[in-house]
């Protein structure tokens, strides 16, 4: 298992572990989960990304400050390279799409 700790824009102190499996990163306040991403591994070689995004969820008194940006920023990073988003991944929510905006010219998201 993997760890980051962080402090959101409202200065919580975040920790942020991968499980064992490899699949889930949570984000974690006083013990508490706050936020979490899932994901699976690309089987194939010709993926474009090491990862694909399967399900993205914070707690709404922590959204918009900066967990789930720091969430899939700290995946990327440990997997390797961007993490792959299809257009069934699109929640419908505008801010969960302008995050999605946003990380992919960061480069942490493809499509």
């Amino acid at each position: 298992m993997s760890t980051f700790i962080f402090k959101d824009r409202a200065a919580h102190v975040i920790i942020i572990e991968i499980d064992d499996d490899e699949n889930r990163a949570v984000a974690s306040h006083r013990a508490e989960p706050v936020g979490w991403i899932e994901f699976e591994h690309c089987s194939n070689s010709s993926a474009k990304a090491p990862v694909t995004l399967l399900d993205a969820y914070v707690v709404p008194g922590y959204r918009r400050n900066g967990i789930a940006h720091t969430l899939i920023a700290y995946v990327s990073g440990e997997m390797g390279g961007p993490i792959q988003i299809g257009v069934p991944t699109r929640s419908g929510s505008a801010e969960f799409d302008t995050l999605c905006s946003n990380l992919m010219h960061e480069g942490l998201l493809i499509r």
